[in-house]
């Protein structure tokens, strides 16, 4: 009798297999199917690692090289790459497994169970009582892992490098010489000296680059890579680079860029108006603008709206020299605005928030964060005039109940809404939203005080489609309006963290009917426990994040329950849960096969894992496998 796998391999060659394979990539668990997929046979092995077209990889550990190396020669097709130093992964298990599969031959499919891992962690400001560690998380992934790459994989086209401090000059005249068909180049958190940028630009045809956290380069540098580069450049993002954002590199962006379509800028080095008007001047076919912290004013902003109309999406952080005038101008000329973004402003009132709201008929996304003189009548132009709105945020306003009745009653598409810190609000303020705005998808309250049972109730009874649910620090809140959200049966991420009121009856509720659940945070809730957990285990079978820092009521009891049922299990946080024992982390650690990394005191690590630990970064992370 012929399997069905070898039926499907009669039948399809390899380059339609390795088309089903790209379909798969496409899924949101791509990267998990396709594992699957290259476990089914040698053929289906082959092909898949010959058509992978994307990777994230560790270099974290002292095995960064080898990783990398091993990653290129196994998957010489991959065209987008993020060599990651902070992925939560032990790199040290998958390279020593590596190695050991490359001594046995690559065709030698074996179960990675020599690869599992957990990984323990805790935030940076609880593990100073801790540990003594100096925080530097050592890595050994060097030119050599880079020039690796670049050689196993001939067809790159994206690469990140994220926080390559041992990747010199060398490293990057590699990527120029031999990686020609490289589109997209995003590096953070390491050194880039001007004749390595400029090699770059002469080598590879960029049309995106993203700089973050880099040391050396200067103004220099830059103006020739954009001279360059400046016919393919399409998007450019530059933040916290000393000194290579000044109003000579703006100037020579607005000089040559003139197919400039995204530009994002921090920096304050940027003192006066002239390199933005430059930049609005000769990237007329802008879109997307970022401006943090730069030292320009009304003029600046002028110049944006008077000669880039199509702009779509605009965020202000920071911009201390504007004021209304700047968002008049705005409002007048970018009729095509989609998303504003507005934050740390002490000029911009409620009128210019009326003229982006009279004009801006495209606006979907709108977010005022701490504009402390932006009130309730700014909000009530907005939903009064903005009806195709899908997300609100506002953070740190003093805005009343009033504020929302237009949104109720006129943004029935809206799906996503973020509250914090808006001290003034009461339940009156969510029944307008979920009255109004049923196919809500995603709603987040952090710390309003005033905010309780009665708003939880409105959206149970309204929000049905509701998927995601952040509750944070409500003190008001307790089991009678968050039994209510059981309505909500498609939630996939319920967040409670700091809400002491909630008990073990309230959750409970909510387990019975909602099974979708993937991310469930009880952080700093007193009341709930093992009751809860045993649970969560049944009721929760696709879970797959589970956070429960500083919960007192929590033992092993109730881990063991998440062991035996959260068989989906990846991430689990019991930090300073003060009835888990060592014991209780090994027997969770024994549960889910995928499960990667708990949060935990390097003191509750299980002493037969002890000999396996190994500090990478700070935040701590304990790796043992």
């Amino acid at each position: 009798m012929v399997s069905t796998t070898g039926l499907v391999n009669a039948a399809l060659p390899d380059d339609l297999l390795a088309e089903v394979f790209l379909h798969v990539a496409a899924d949101a668990a791509g990267k998990a199917d396709l594992d699957s997929c290259a476990l089914v046979c040698r053929r289906w092995c082959a092909v898949e690692r010959a058509s992978r077209r994307a990777a994230r990889v560790p270099v974290d550990g002292p095995d960064g090289d080898v990783v990398v190396r091993c990653v290129a020669e196994r998957f010489p097709g991959l065209t987008d790459v993020f060599l990651d130093h902070g992925l939560y992964i032990a790199a040290g298990a998958s390279a020593a497994a590596a190695e050991r599969s490359k001594a046995q031959g690559w065709d030698n499919e074996r179960r990675r169970s020599d690869e599992n891992h957990i990984q323990c962690s805790a935030s940076s400001e609880d593990m100073q009582e801790e540990d003594d560690s100096d925080g530097v998380n050592p890595t050994s992934f060097t030119d050599a892992g880079l020039l690796h790459l670049i050689e196993g994989c001939k067809g790159l086209e994206k690469l990140t490098l994220n926080w390559f401090l041992h990747i010199s000059e060398k490293g990057l005249v590699g990527i120029a010489n031999r990686c020609r068909n490289l589109q997209s180049l995003a590096l953070s958190g390491g050194s880039v000296q001007n004749h390595g940028l400029i090699t770059l630009a002469e080598g590879c045809n960029i049309s995106e680059l993203k700089l973050c956290g880099v040391q050396e380069l200067t103004d220099e540098g830059l103006v020739e890579f954009v001279k360059i580069r400046s016919k393919s450049l399409v998007s450019l993002d530059i933040s916290f680079c000393n000194g290579c954002i000044t109003d000579r590199s703006l100037d020579a962006i607005g000089t040559y860029c003139h197919n400039l379509e995204v530009l994002s800028v921090e920096s304050k080095h940027v003192k006066v108006n002239n390199g933005i008007i430059s930049v609005a001047k000769g990237c007329q076919c802008l879109k997307s603008l970022k401006m943090v912290w730069l030292g320009v004013g009304d003029e600046a902003l002028e110049a944006i709206g008077s000669s880039c109309s199509a702009l779509e999406n605009l965020s202000l952080d920071n911009l201390d020299k504007c004021s209304n005038r700047s968002l008049f101008s705005i409002a007048n000329g970018c009729k095509q605005l989609k998303s504003l973004i507005i934050k740390s402003s002490v000029k911009f009132t409620d009128r210019s928030i009326e003229r982006v709201s009279q004009n801006c008929k495209m606006l979907q996304h709108m977010e005022i964060n701490m504009c402390h003189i932006v009130e309730t009548a700014a909000l009530e132009h907005i939903g009064q005039r903005c009806i195709n709105l899908l997300g609100l945020t506002l953070n740190c306003l003093w805005i009343e109940n009033n504020a929302f009745l237009g949104f109720g009653r006129c943004c029935s598409l809206l799906k996503s809404v973020c509250l914090a810190n808006c001290c003034k609000i009461s339940d009156e303020a969510i029944s307008h939203i979920a009255q109004g705005c049923k196919n809500m998808r995603e709603l987040s309250i952090i710390s309003c005080p005033q905010i309780g049972d009665e708003a939880l109730l409105s959206v149970g009874e309204n929000c049905k489609e509701l998927k995601e649910l952040t509750l944070h620090g409500l003190g008001r809140l307790n089991d009678t309006g968050l039994a209510t959200v059981d309505q909500c049966c498609f939630l996939e991420k319920l967040d409670i963290c700091g809400c002491k009121q909630i008990t073990d009856y309230g959750l409970t509720t909510i387990i019975r009917e909602c099974h979708d659940l993937v991310h469930l945070d009880i952080s700093d809730t007193k009341k709930i426990g093992d009751t809860t957990l045993a649970k969560v285990g049944e009721g929760f079978p696709k879970l797959k994040h589970l956070m429960m820092l500083r919960c007192d009521a929590i033992s092993d009891v109730g881990l063991a329950d998440i062991a035996r049922g959260c068989l989906q299990l990846e991430e689990c946080g019991v930090f300073r849960c003060s009835q888990v024992t060592p014991a209780g982390v090994a027997t969770l650690a024994g549960g889910s096969s995928r499960l990667q990394r708990i949060i935990v005191e390097k003191c509750k690590v299980p002493e037969e894992a002890t000999g396996k630990c190994r500090m990478i970064n700070d935040p701590i992370l304990i790796s043992y496998y």
